[in-house]
């Protein structure tokens, strides 16, 4: 029995535990005894520092992160949605 009806809150609920995951693998990272287990397996990054357009500026920077702590987020997410 599913305690989540919309596939939408599914959706966020997996992805939010899909983030903290991250955070707590990138917590576990700070440790000898667990960094080689919560290594980076995806480490992507633009970085676009300055767009100058004559009237605005902007920036850009996108990054992701995928470790032990994200597919334990995941399924995490995975078994609270159902």
């Amino acid at each position: 029995m599913s305690f989540i009806k919309s596939s939408s809150v599914r959706w966020g609920v997996i992805l939010l535990c899909m983030i903290l995951g991250t955070w707590l693998g990138l917590f576990f990272q700070r440790f000898p005894a667990t960094e080689a287990l919560f290594s980076n397996v995806v480490d992507f990054t633009i970085d676009i520092r300055q767009i100058d357009l004559i009237m605005i500026r902007a920036g850009l920077l996108f990054a992701m992160k995928i470790n032990l702590g994200t597919l334990i987020g995941a399924i995490t997410g995975i078994v609270i949605t159902r």
